[in-house]
């Protein structure tokens, strides 16, 4: 029993940067980059940096200079 509960919290943790990571796939640090910066900086610094953060360029923006 005593095991669980840390091991729920872990769950948990992983489960909402893998949420962060998800909803900033389109952001400029990608979905791997959100993934991290929440891991290490815990989730509630890496959702404020997801909202901080601009959408990736277009491919055609890049392609046209």
């Amino acid at each position: 029993m005593m095991i669980a509960v840390p091991f729920a919290g872990v769950i948990l943790y992983v489960l909402a940067c893998w949420l962060i990571a998800l909803l900033g796939r389109y952001g400029k640090f990608g979905f791997w980059g959100n993934f991290w910066t929440s891991v290490i900086l815990t989730p509630i610094i890496g959702f404020v940096i997801l909202l901080a953060q601009d959408n990736r360029p277009k491919e055609s923006a890049k392609n046209a200079h």
